[in-house]
């Protein structure tokens, strides 16, 4: 810096070092404090809670049942998932021969008619607390029966919801 410039302003290098550092540092701290007030995003910082399982049709020993892939394991599992601002994206695969359509009763939900090795993704938003029953479309379109559940579907409320 030139000589000049710090004898008109009456600064020594030393003051200058510490003017410029003191500077810097209220610089930074300002920038936090505006970052993290949100004042400079233009998107939230936070993503939407999304649980995602993946289950499939298939006929064991004569009978349909729901086989929990990915998520979920065992036959014919409870599908569970959180109320309020929470996506549940349910995969279902048919590993049948025969054509099956997964429903949710109450929530009236449901996957397009699939075909062997077909899926289809449904999306649910549960916004109260419940406990709704998973099952077969087709026999219930064919016979009109409710009878006969495959699993259950529970919404659960969680802290701070």
């Amino acid at each position: 810096m030139n000589n000049a410039i710090l004898k008109e302003l009456k600064l020594g290098y030393g003051k200058l070092v510490a003017f410029s550092v003191i500077s810097m540092i209220l610089v930074l701290i300002t920038s936090l404090l505006l970052i993290g007030q949100g004042s400079v995003r233009h998107v939230p910082i936070t993503y939407k809670e999304v649980i995602k399982a993946t289950v499939a049709f298939k006929n064991i020993d004569g009978d349909i049942k729901i086989v929990g892939l990915v998520g979920n394991t065992g036959i014919n599992p409870t599908l569970i998932s959180r109320t309020g601002d929470t996506e549940y994206s349910l995969t279902v695969i048919n590993q049948d021969k025969q054509p099956h359509m997964f429903y949710i009763d109450g929530l009236n939900v449901h996957t397009k008619l699939l075909r062997f090795g077909e899926n289809d993704t449904i999306t649910i938003q549960p916004k109260n607390e419940a406990t709704y029953h998973y099952y077969d479309r087709v026999p219930i379109l064919k016979n009109n029966d409710l009878s006969q559940p495959i699993g259950e579907f529970k919404t659960l409320k969680v802290a701070g919801d």
